[in-house]
């Protein structure tokens, strides 16, 4: 006997948490598809919290250059401070306010060294043999007469003015301020600096005499036949008891001590390795580590070469009887990429092989071991540690230390990811925690060169998310309420605090997620759906504020043209909505929920569709 035709009736599209794109979106039935701005917590997935900017919604207010190192630390007065570190500066935020603190690298006393252009903002400055490029930044400290009209100097930007460089004797400026009269080279002694020069903000490719190490293979002056790819600046931050040692990548150990106050600047540590790839400082014993210095015995730098001076003594570097300075030169790889302190020990990338740096004791004070092989990380910034677990960005895969053995993740999203990264920018990854809510988030670059792009592990759930956001820089909260990333746009960065509010500082913050295919029933026949109750909440499970929209698409077969969907909506479901009639026939479908107002907060329950058979077609 046939089976008697089947009434209207509910269906649950119950879908599993995280993203999946190894499988089809048939196959992944019961899953997600695609998503942004969107986590999962306690398996159902919701919008991410919002940002707002550091000194309040909407502020102006940027760092020049890209900032991809934060670090915040607290002096013995209870101060609280913010170590930002970008291509062109280092500058530290206190109380609502930044600071320059770059290194000067070298001061200029001259006569007669302004020439103006009438109704031009813009002056040429005459230093001799001045030995900078365009990018780097200058600052006026005095001038004792007026040239053009106008009084100089006018008030730097923060970071000081950027220069155009004319040639090796000249540079311009633009002092936003207009000149009243043309004027020669002018103005009486005046005296000013020149900051730390700029880094490379992007992975860059340089040709010819003094890209990378000459070999003469190829003749003396003759330019080589491949690129040397100079790589983009970033800082390595760390605390020196109250004080901050920063190394901007392949330069040297500059210090600022808090106790001088936000107007003085970092200065070199003269006694310690010139060129550095990263520097930390030990967990325990208070050693300063550099690696990738110069060997303290033939002054070449070693890329594999790990160094530390004595115990408490920034200024001792040279091993002796009597102090813990010392030096190591790790094996079977190329360079070291990256070092992270974690618990009781110190993790060491090279681009094959992780090993561990732990005290021991005198005579050595530092022991090394090879805990991991073929599992380099993609870059210094790739890494991060959480509650003693480690997480890096290897090559093709995702990777996990935790105290016994290092080992792949299993990732949903794997192809995804790694198909669409820059390979060229591997050093603009960047990897950070985010407490909260049991999650390590990677931010990368793709096609648009910069870092356009994250993908977030929830190690509790085991489930991935991925989405779209530029950020460059970003540090868990600890000393801060919150966590706080950097934002890159226009040649400067601003600093938010994350998961703040619902707004991306101010604005509305979009997001959506789409599931993967779901049988209307069991596939076999044409259903006929006529109505979608929703089950959504804010975040923390009290009314939805806002609105957000549903998306309905249904589908013949599995692989059937979008253009051949069948799709009704979007639907626009607020607080009140107890449900949406509609009309609407398939076999499969998948749905997509998206918010991009002002103040949303969504969190999606238990969605059900009322079905009813339509016959096989």
């Amino acid at each position: 006997m046939a089976d008697a035709p089947r009434s209207p009736h509910l269906i649950t599209a119950k879908a599993k948490p995280g993203v999946n794109r190894e499988l089809t979106k048939y196959a992944g039935e019961g899953g997600w598809y695609d998503a942004d701005k969107v986590r999962f917590r306690f398996g159902q997935p919701e919008k991410i919290g919002g940002w707002q900017n550091i000194n309040g919604v909407g502020d102006p207010t940027a760092v020049p250059g890209v900032a991809r190192s934060l670090f915040t630390w607290v002096d013995l007065t209870g101060t609280t401070y913010l170590a930002v570190g970008t291509n062109s500066h280092l500058m530290v935020w206190d109380g609502g306010k930044y600071y320059d603190i770059t290194p000067v690298d070298a001061s200029v006393s001259a006569s007669n060294f302004i020439s103006t252009s009438a109704g031009s903002t813009t002056i040429t400055v005459s230093v001799s043999a001045h030995g900078h490029s365009t990018g780097d930044y200058f600052y006026f400290t005095s001038i004792t007469t007026t040239v053009g009209g106008n009084i100089y100097p006018v008030s730097a930007p923060l970071g000081g003015f950027p220069i155009t460089v004319v040639d090796a004797n000249s540079f311009t400026i633009n002092t936003g301020v207009t000149a009243a009269a043309t004027s020669a080279t002018a103005g009486g002694v005046a005296t000013g600096f020149f900051n730390l020069p700029s880094g490379f903000p992007s992975n860059a490719a340089t040709f010819g005499w003094g890209a990378g190490v000459w070999s003469g293979a190829q003749g003396w002056g003759t330019p080589a036949s491949s690129a040397f790819v100079a790589p983009l600046r970033y800082w390595s931050l760390d605390n020196w008891g109250e004080d901050l040692v920063a190394c901007p990548r392949n330069g040297a150990i500059y210090y600022w001590d808090s106790s001088q106050g936000v107007a003085k600047r970092a200065y070199q540590v003269t006694a310690s390795p010139t060129q550095n790839t990263q520097i930390l400082v030990s967990p325990e014993d208070r050693h300063l580590i550099t690696f990738g210095s110069p060997d303290a015995l033939t002054s070449v730098v070693n890329p594999l070469y790990i160094r530390w001076c004595s115990q408490e003594n920034i200024n001792d570097w040279t091993a002796s009887a009597t102090n813990t300075a010392g030096d190591k030169v790790l094996s079977g790889a190329s360079k070291i990429v990256a070092a992270r302190r974690t618990r009781g020990q110190i993790l060491i990338w090279t681009d094959e092989n992780l090993y561990s740096m732990q005290q021991v004791g005198p005579p050595y004070t530092f022991g090394f071991q090879l805990i991991g092989t073929n599992c380099g990380t993609l870059g210094q910034n790739a890494v991060t540690e959480v509650a003693g677990r480690t997480f890096w960005m290897a090559d093709e895969r995702f990777m996990m230390y935790d105290g016994a053995a290092a080992r792949p993740i299993r990732c949903d999203v794997l192809r995804y990811v790694f198909e669409a990264l820059d390979r060229t920018q591997l050093d603009k990854i960047v990897c950070g925690s985010n407490t909260s809510y049991n999650e390590v988030i990677w931010f990368y670059p793709t096609t648009s060169g910069e870092v356009d792009s994250y993908v977030i592990y929830d190690y509790m759930q085991d489930v991935w998310s991925i989405g779209t956001m530029v950020r460059t820089a970003w540090i868990d909260q600890g000393i801060a309420t919150y966590p706080i990333a950097a934002g890159y746009s226009a040649s400067a960065t601003k600093l938010y605090y994350h998961e703040y509010g619902n707004d991306a500082d101010g604005a509305a913050l979009a997001s959506y997620i789409e599931s993967n295919l779901f049988d209307l029933d069991a596939g076999q026949e044409f259903m006929y759906l006529d109505r979608i109750i929703p089950d959504f909440s804010d975040r923390n499970g009290e009314a939805m504020p806002g609105n957000i929209e549903i998306t309905l698409h249904t589908l013949k077969y599995p692989n059937t043209p979008a253009s051949q969907e069948i799709t009704k909506g979007p639907f626009t479901v607020s607080a009140q909505t107890q449900k949406i009639d509609l009309r609407i026939r398939g076999r499969h479908a998948y749905y997509r929920i998206e918010g991009d107002g002002v103040n949303t907060s969504w969190r999606l329950g238990a969605m059900r569709f009322r079905v009813a058979p339509d016959g096989e077609r």
